[in-house]
């Protein structure tokens, strides 16, 4: 290798930023230009293991001059050659020149293999339009009582739509407990009138953990023409600037936008479904908006591969949500314990830790139980049920778990009691506090 290789070059080159990632490249691209080049570097590696060519390209290009990294060739035409195979056509001319320099033109070859073999979950990620196309694999409850939630007044009156994002379990009785607000648009507006309407329905089927992503939208056709000219109205100007934003790679708005063209009966889908005409313009945006680093469009594609039976991909966008977002840790602690492929209780352990730190009840309820039943810890399942407590004290479930642990028998009909009195106050199915509480009377 020579050992100036960048003064044989003819142009000089500068960061990729197309319109599918430019926006989410931002801060990266400004670290850059502040000279900040380890915290760039960092950023669009960080990217580029998502199938980010934009990333993969300005990693060429920061190795190519030593910029936040030790300067290397090898590394420099790896990462251009991957840029093109991602989808930046120019990055082969790029490569080709590197190259060109290079007294170890095999070496380079070889390495990019090197590099491909480092980025094979990130192949996987590529395929995930693909995979979701599969049939649903998981069975789900069906509904057998169901209220419809209050839209608010002012919400109709402003021709005002949004969703709300929530996970829960099912107990017994087919009632929803343990509910979590994933999210939420506009913020506020409408989540207290779907919670309300939750805790009167009812379910049957499997008792499992449930997603629910419910739609308040104002368009019915005629019905609510006058709704539809008010929002085109006051949001033509800001939906015209959401379609650009969304087209130069904001994440935050393509998350946005795929969730309106999601539902038909939103009138901000009358007012886009022109501009976006693919075959599956939902997922497209959603994949654009994960691969740009949304936590919350990666754990959004994680629970639809689940659903497909996809478990292996699932869990690899789990890990990259899981940084930011507790119920990914938790979604991903479930896939490692129960996925026999994938089963992993020490990172498991490690997640669910992470998370119960940061007071997510659900994944203390887990931990406990992990530690109890497949460890047979019962020293550290009592730390956690208490650690549980002190985020809800009255938790059914954990004042039953921390009665069944007790040696005390005074202790256990007193926290089994606390259990009962507890699930009657949130209508949760009381069948096995009772149950216990019999055991104890034998």
């Amino acid at each position: 290798m020579r050992n100036n290789l960048i003064s044989g070059l003819i142009f000089s080159f500068f960061l990729s930023m197309s319109w599918l990632t430019k926006a989410d490249l931002y801060d990266a691209t400004l670290a850059y230009q502040n000279e900040e080049f380890t915290l760039a570097f960092s950023e669009f590696n960080r990217l580029a293991q998502l199938g980010n060519a934009d990333a993969m390209y300005n990693l060429g290009v920061m190795y190519l001059y030593g910029q936040g990294t030790e300067q290397s060739a090898a590394n420099a035409f790896a990462w251009f050659s991957l840029a093109k195979e991602f989808g930046i056509a120019e990055a082969f001319q790029t490569a080709q020149l590197v190259l060109q320099q290079s007294d170890d033109q095999s070496g380079l070859k070889d390495f990019v293999t090197l590099q491909k073999n480092r980025l094979a979950n990130t192949y996987l990620f590529d395929s995930t339009l693909a995979r979701l196309k599969q049939p649903n694999i998981v069975s789900t409850p069906s509904k057998t009582h169901d209220v419809l939630p209050d839209y608010p007044d002012e919400a109709v009156r402003q021709g005002i739509e949004g969703w709300v994002w929530l996970e829960f379990d099912i107990d017994q009785s087919g009632k929803a407990t343990n509910i979590e607000v994933v999210d939420s648009y506009p913020k506020h507006i409408f989540t207290a009138s779907l919670l309300n309407a939750v805790e009167k329905w009812r379910y049957s089927g499997p008792k499992q953990a449930h997603t629910l992503i419910y739609h308040f939208a104002t368009y019915k056709g005629e019905q609510y023409r006058e709704t539809l000219a008010i929002q085109k109205k006051a949001y033509e100007k800001q939906l015209r600037q959401n379609i650009d934003a969304a087209e130069r790679g904001v994440a935050q708005v393509q998350y946005y936008i795929a969730n309106w063209l999601s539902m038909k009966d939103y009138n901000a889908y009358q007012l886009l479904r022109y501009h976006w005409r693919s075959e599956e313009p939902v997922n497209e945006l959603y994949l654009a908006a994960a691969k740009n680093g949304l936590d919350l469009a990666q754990y959004r594609l994680a629970t639809q591969l689940i659903n497909v039976g996809e478990h292996r991909l699932s869990v690899l966008w789990l890990e990259h949500a899981a940084q930011t977002m507790d119920i990914a840790k938790y979604r991903l602690a479930r896939s490692l314990l129960t996925n026999t492929e994938l089963q992993d209780t020490p990172r498991a352990l490690q997640v669910l830790t992470e998370a119960s730190n940061n007071g997510h009840l659900r994944s203390t309820l887990l931990l406990a139980n992990t530690y109890l039943t497949r460890l047979n810890d019962k020293t550290q399942a009592k730390a956690w049920l208490r650690h549980g407590l002190t985020i809800d004290p009255e938790h059914p479930e954990l004042l039953l778990l921390s009665a069944k642990l007790t040696d005390n028998q005074a202790e256990a009909k007193k926290l089994a009691s606390q259990a009962l009195k507890s699930a009657s106050q949130r209508n949760w199915s009381s069948k096995a506090i009772r149950l216990f509480q019999q055991k104890l009377a034998n």
